[in-house]
C-alpha cells in the first residue's frame, strides 16, 4: 500500500475508534424517548399530547401534536398535528414583554381546544425561541421569556422553569432534520436519510448524517456530533449560522449595496441600494427599527450586482461539505417561500434545481414591475447561499417542502419528541 493510502486508512481507523468511544460517552436530545418515556407510557393513557411554540424572528407558531401508543413495545404513532401562527415575532416586543406574552396566550387558548380537558395536566408545553431572540440584548430576551413562562405557569398544562427558552442553533437544525426523516421513514438508514437545509429570518441551518469519509476528515470538528436516535448511535453533521437568516442578511446586503456610505452605520435609517428596483421608495420595519429604502440615484440595479454583494456578505463563512452534492436535499422555510414568490413551485413546494431558482431570480430582477419590493434581493442572496456558500451546482435538485403527508415539516415535531424524553 502506498504512503498516501496508508495514511488515509490510518486516519479512518483512528476516526472510527473515536466514534466508538464517543458513542459510549455522549448522547443527544433524542437519546431517551424510546426507552425512559416508553417504559412509563405503557401504563399511561393511549393518547399523548405535546404543545410546542416556535418563537421565530418573523412570527410565533404553535404546534399541537397528538401521539398514540397502539403497540406492545410502546412505539408512538403520530396521529394528528395542528398548526397556527401569529405575527410579528417576539423580538418585535423587545421593550414590551407583556405584549409578547399576550401573543403566546392567544395561541395557547386555541391549542386548548385541540386537547381534551382531562389530558391538560399531562400535556407538556414549551416555547423555543430562535434567532430573533438570540440577536436581542440578553436583558430584553430574558424579560420576554419570563413573561411567556408566567403564561405557561398560569395555564393548566405541564410546565417548568425551562419551558420558555432560546433554542440552541444546533438543536434547531437537529430537530428539523429529525422531523423530515421521521416523516419520510428514513431515520434508521443513514444512506437513505435526507439533508435538511433550513432558512429562517435570523439564522440558517444545515444538518445531515454523513456517510463519506472525507466529510469526517474535512469538516470543522465541532460540526460533527454524535447523537442517539431511536436507540441507534450515529454521527450527525450540523451547524447553525447566526446572522445568515434571510432578514438579517437582507439588512447587511442593503448596507453593502447602498450608495450612501453613511449607511454602513447601524444607526443609519436610509438605504439607496442597487438591490432595489429603480424609482422605488418604501419603509421597511425590521425588529424594532424602521428603514427608508430607495433605489440608487445612478439607477444601477439588477441580479448581478445584488448577487455579488451577497457573495461579499457571505465571504468564506459557510462550510461546503462536498457530500451534500450527492445526497437528497430538502430545503425548508424561506427557501420554499421565495420559490413560491418566484412562481416556480406551488404553495406546498416541489422539486427544482438550483439553476432553475437562479434563472427565475434573474428574470424577477429584470422585471419592470416587480411583484415584491425585496424579491430581487432575497432571491439573489439565496442564490449566493446555495452556490457560493454551500457550493451546490446549478444542476443539483432541491426538494422544497412545507408539509409531508399533511404534517408541517418544520423543527417542531423533532422538539416534541425531545420533550417526551
Amino acid at each position: 500500500m502506498d504512503s498516501p493510502n496508508k495514511l488515509k486508512w490510518t486516519l479512518y481507523i483512528s476516526l472510527a475508534s473515536m466514534f466508538v468511544f464517543v458513542s459510549v460517552t455522549e448522547v443527544g436530545p433524542f437519546c431517551s424517548f424510546n426507552h425512559s418515556f416508553f417504559s412509563v407510557f405503557r401504563e399511561a393513557p393511549v393518547h399523548k399530547y405535546v404543545i410546542v411554540f416556535d418563537g421565530g424572528s418573523t412570527g410565533t407558531r404553535v404546534h399541537v401534536f397528538t401521539f398514540v401508543n397502539n403497540s406492545s413495545d410502546g412505539h408512538l404513532t403520530l396521529q394528528d398535528a395542528y398548526f397556527e401562527e401569529t405575527k410579528p415575532g417576539l423580538s418585535n416586543y423587545a421593550d414590551r414583554p407583556h405584549k409578547a406574552a399576550n401573543s403566546v396566550l392567544n395561541l395557547l387558548e386555541k391549542a386548548k381546544d385541540r386537547i381534551p380537558p382531562n389530558y391538560w395536566d399531562q400535556t407538556p408545553v414549551a416555547l423555543k425561541a430562535t434567532a430573533g431572540l438570540r440577536l436581542l440584548p440578553r436583558s430584553n430576551a430574558q424579560s420576554i421569556l419570563e413573561s411567556v413562562s408566567q403564561v405557561f405557569e398560569n395555564s393548566p398544562f405541564a410546565s417548568n422553569d425551562k419551558s420558555a427558552t432560546v433554542l440552541d442553533g444546533e438543536d434547531e437544525g437537529l430537530y428539523a432534520w429529525f422531523t423530515l426523516n421521521f416523516l419520510l421513514g428514513r431515520l434508521s438508514d443513514a444512506n437513505r436519510s435526507v439533508v435538511s437545509l433550513d432558512l429562517g429570518g435570523g439564522s440558517t441551518q444545515i444538518t445531515f448524517t454523513p456517510v463519506m469519509f472525507d466529510t469526517f476528515l474535512r469538516s470543522p470538528k465541532e460540526y460533527v456530533v454524535v447523537k442517539k436516535i431511536e436507540n441507534k448511535t450515529m454521527p450527525i453533521y450540523t451547524h447553525s449560522y447566526l446572522g445568515l437568516g434571510l432578514m438579517s442578511a437582507r439588512l447587511s446586503i442593503l448596507r453593502l449595496s447602498s450608495e450612501n456610505t453613511a449607511s454602513s452605520s447601524s444607526s443609519e435609517a436610509v438605504f439607496r441600494s442597487s438591490c432595489v428596483h429603480v424609482q422605488k421608495k418604501f419603509v421597511w420595519k425590521h425588529d424594532t427599527k424602521e428603514y427608508i429604502i430607495k433605489s440608487r440615484k445612478d439607477e444601477s440595479y439588477g441580479f448581478q450586482d445584488c448577487y455579488e454583494k451577497s457573495v461579499q456578505f457571505l465571504g468564506n463563512t459557510v462550510d461546503k461539505p462536498e457530500e451534500i452534492q450527492r445526497r437528497e436535499i430538502y430545503a425548508l422555510s424561506y427557501y420554499v417561500d421565495r420559490s413560491v414568490d418566484l412562481g416556480i413551485v406551488g404553495p406546498e413546494g416541489g422539486i427544482i434545481t438550483v439553476g432553475q431558482f437562479v434563472g427565475a431570480c434573474k428574470m424577477s430582477c429584470s422585471d419592470k414591475t416587480p411583484k415584491q419590493n425585496f424579491l430581487c434581493l432575497d432571491c439573489s442572496y439565496i442564490s449566493a447561499l446555495l452556490m457560493h456558500g454551500l457550493g451546490l451546482d446549478e444542476g443539483k435538485e432541491l426538494q422544497l417542502s412545507k408539509k409531508i403527508d399533511g404534517i408541517d415539516s418544520s423543527w417542531g415535531l423533532g422538539a416534541a419528541f425531545s420533550m417526551l424524553s
